[in-house]
């Protein structure tokens, strides 16, 4: 009995890990309590991780500079890619 519990915890656990990178907590769960919770968990981090502070730029943290049309922090002075003066936003 006390196995399941673990088991059930393990898999549960990876279904957090699973939405803090930006997947299916509830998929990755469900997988998890299948295959296991170990094999789900290396799947997991071998994953691409999704979630947005994971440095992909994004329409809410990056603009695209007028000049070299490279994306960049909003709150950016200039451009790191051709150093144009940027009017942060």
């Amino acid at each position: 009995m006390l196995i399941f519990f673990v088991w059930v915890a393990l898999c549960v656990a990876v279904g957090m890990l699973a939405a803090k990178r930006g997947r299916s907590g509830w998929g990755w769960g469900l997988i998890s309590v299948v295959i296991s919770p170990l094999l789900g968990c290396i799947f997991l981090l071998i994953a691409r991780d999704l979630s947005p502070a994971s440095g992909v730029p994004h329409p809410t943290t990056h603009v695209k500079c007028p000049d070299c049309a490279e994306f960049v922090l909003k709150d950016a002075r200039k451009c790191k890619h051709c150093g144009t003066a940027l009017i942060p936003q």
